[in-house]
């Protein structure tokens, strides 16, 4: 992540309306928040838009096993 994208994310998560309703969303310990920014960048100033995507109740990864069954995909074309 480039320093203009970093900055772009964390003004967005220092936004206390944002943090409030994080607060509110978030309230399970497996809950989880992503956010994606792009931004426009000319010389006196960078503009920008993002979005914020909450999902509630992420499965745990299952550590040190294999995936026990997989799936075969064919291209047809």
């Amino acid at each position: 992540m480039d320093d203009k994208l970093r900055h772009m994310a964390v003004t967005v998560g220092m936004n206390q309306d944002i943090a409030d309703k994080l607060d509110q969303v978030l309230v399970g310990p497996n809950d989880r928040a992503y956010v994606m920014c792009t931004y426009l960048d000319c010389k006196l100033s960078s503009k920008g838009r993002c979005t914020i995507f909450t999902v509630l109740d992420v499965p745990r990864m299952k550590t040190g096993t294999p995936c026990d069954r997989y799936e075969a995909l064919a291209k047809q074309g």
